[in-house]
């Protein structure tokens, strides 16, 4: 009886194994056609971005470096090293002795013929209300008699009259020279206070003032850079390569990265200067420096800060992509595999577009929460497919199903015939 058990599973084997053969190597076959697949995904939507890291440091926007006149003493400085100044805000003063004494000495000037001219008007105005002199009575002289009768009037003649008049063209020709000699010496007085106020503004400009709001960095008397000025507002410098200068151009987005503040800063390239910081050696590579804006300053930056700059080339937001080893290049073409609502493996030509690292963005052909083969040299041809059983994965109300006895047996032999 045992001998002839084994038989028939011997038998039973060989025949199962004839069968397979014999359906795998039948042209057209079912068999042949169905995929074996172990890995699938849906598309997912995500942020690409292609960028690489560069060093940096935070510094001052600007400097300004006030320059001291030449030949001047400074007298005075109004502010400190450290001290937070604003535009316009005094910063030192230069010596004005000379200035002053020539003030003084018009101011001297000036003075005495404004005394000059007071006493021209007092003059003027004694004339003007000056009366006319009173002109003596004659006697009367009687031409046939030689007594002089005293008790008589004098008969009226216009000899009071013509010496008024004469009198009145002396004054009004007094008052008219003195009028000239005061316009003159007011137009004297003008002149010399506008040579005053030129001196004045001389000495306003001996005042030196800041140009900008900013921090006091460095205070030299005795230099000719007197005083250096860094603007409150900061900015990222960097240097560039010879191979990142070629992919870098001003108006790029920067992200700005350190482990001396929590969250990121967000800038653009505001400047690339064509011409390298280091000296041009056969030996050596060049470095490009630029500039980094701020868009916004939310953490609290110090200059002297160093830091990473992820330099943005491009970027897509929630776009579809998928990794390289899904995707099937015939020339220029590119395909995916989708597994359809079909039950079907199918091929899908895609655009891409946007490459980082080893994932491509797809642009045409395919669409979010599609599910393909994450391994595109598991697929076969399109066809239908067929994948492992992972028990894990089952859910309990899965396991439970009620199914027949005919229905359990059927799909038992559809699964030992594909596989």
């Amino acid at each position: 009886m045992n001998k002839w058990l084994r038989f028939i599973v011997v038998m039973g084997i060989i025949l199962f194994l004839i069968v397979n053969i014999a359906l795998i190597s039948k042209e057209k076959s079912k068999v042949s056609r169905v995929n074996h697949l172990t890995d699938w995904s849906r598309i997912k939507e995500v942020d690409m971005v292609d960028s690489f890291p560069v060093d940096g440091i935070i510094a001052e926007a600007e400097m300004y470096n006030i320059m001291a006149e030449k030949g001047e003493s400074i007298e005075e400085f109004y502010v400190s090293e450290g001290d937070i100044v604003e535009e316009g805000t005094p910063l030192f003063n230069y010596q004005s002795d000379d200035i002053d004494r020539q003030t003084a000495i018009l101011d001297g000037e000036i003075e005495s013929l404004q005394s000059k001219r007071n006493s021209i008007q007092t003059l003027i105005n004694n004339l003007r209300s000056m009366p006319p002199p009173v002109t003596p009575a004659v006697p009367y002289t009687d031409p046939y008699n030689n007594n002089t009768d005293d008790s008589l009037p004098v008969p009226e003649t216009n000899q009071d009259s013509y010496n008024e008049a004469e009198w009145k063209q002396n004054i009004e020709r007094e008052i008219g020279d003195k009028i000239l000699e005061m316009e003159k010496i007011e137009a004297d007085i003008k002149k010399l206070e506008q040579q005053r106020d030129s001196y004045l503004s001389d000495k306003d400009n001996l005042s030196i003032t800041s140009p900008t709001t900013g921090i006091i960095k460095e205070i030299n008397p005795d230099s000719n850079k007197v005083m250096t000025i860094v603007s409150d507002e900061i900015i990222m410098k960097g240097k560039l390569s010879e191979e990142q200068m070629t992919q870098v151009e001003e108006g790029m987005k920067v992200d700005i990265l350190s482990h001396l503040f929590k969250s990121r800063l967000t800038g653009e390239i505001s400047q690339i200067v064509k011409l390298p910081s280091n000296k041009t050696e056969q030996k050596n590579k060049s470095q490009y420096p630029f500039t980094v804006i701020f868009e916004q300053e939310d953490e609290e930056v110090y200059i002297g800060y160093h830091v990473t700059a992820n330099i943005i080339l491009e970027e897509e937001n929630d776009v579809p992509a998928v990794p390289g080893k899904s995707i099937k290049r015939n020339g220029k073409k590119s395909y995916i595999w989708i597994l359809n609502e079909k039950g079907l493996v199918e091929k899908r030509k895609i655009t891409t577009g946007l490459e980082v690292g080893n994932l491509y963005s797809i642009t045409e052909g395919a669409e979010a929460e599609e599910v393909y083969i994450t391994d595109q040299r598991e697929v076969i041809r399109q066809a239908p497919f067929i994948t492992p059983l992972h028990v894990h994965k089952l859910s309990k109300s899965a396991a439970t199903t009620d199914i027949s006895r005919k229905k359990a047996i059927k799909y038992i032999f559809i699964g030992i015939l594909q596989q």
